[in-house]
């Protein structure tokens, strides 16, 4: 009886020494937890490289009319445009529902040529030109559009963006 129970001890202490030697300490995180974001950190991050003057808040009304994205494709969403006619700024962060990663990236695309599609007016080619710089980047299932503004270098805005998804 004492052999039996002493094996028994042994076999469980050999299953916890095992189950302890594969383990890591992740500083209590899993290590398929990802980072946690929040959109107006990101948002707030970006704008810290690329001001937005005079600046509007984009809401529901200028994401399905203006920028004509669905609705349906957003889980939630932050951004800002300028109101003034002397710059082109603008900062758009959206989580795409399940599944409407792509869609949302190409009504992006789609509303940022529609942007640099009309190049009748002249007093406006520095804006069109600064427009057409500007790309729509996806994180995730987060999808980011930066129209930079006159003074704002972009290479500075794609650092402020990376650094604000933690990369």
């Amino acid at each position: 009886m004492k052999k039996m129970w002493k094996t028994v001890f042994v076999m469980a202490a050999a299953v916890i020494l095992a189950a302890g030697c594969g383990a890591k300490d992740n500083g209590g995180q899993s290590s398929d937890a990802s980072k946690e974001v929040v959109i107006s950190d990101v948002v707030a991050k970006i704008k810290e490289a690329n001001p937005v003057a005079d600046e509007r808040v984009i809401d529901d009304f200028a994401v399905e009319n203006e920028m004509g994205l669905a609705m349906d494709d957003i889980a939630e969403y932050e951004g800002v445009i300028t109101n003034s006619q002397n710059d082109c700024s603008l900062i758009f962060v959206a989580k795409a529902k399940d599944g409407k990663t792509r869609e949302l990236k190409q009504a992006l695309s789609d509303y940022l040529d529609s942007l640099t599609s009309n190049d009748l007016y002249v007093e406006f080619a520095d804006k069109i030109e600064k427009t057409k710089e500007a790309k729509v980047l996806i994180y995730g299932d987060y999808v980011v559009l930066v129209i930079a503004g006159l003074d704002t270098d972009y290479s500075n805005v794609t650092t402020a963006i990376n650094e604000a998804f933690g990369e």
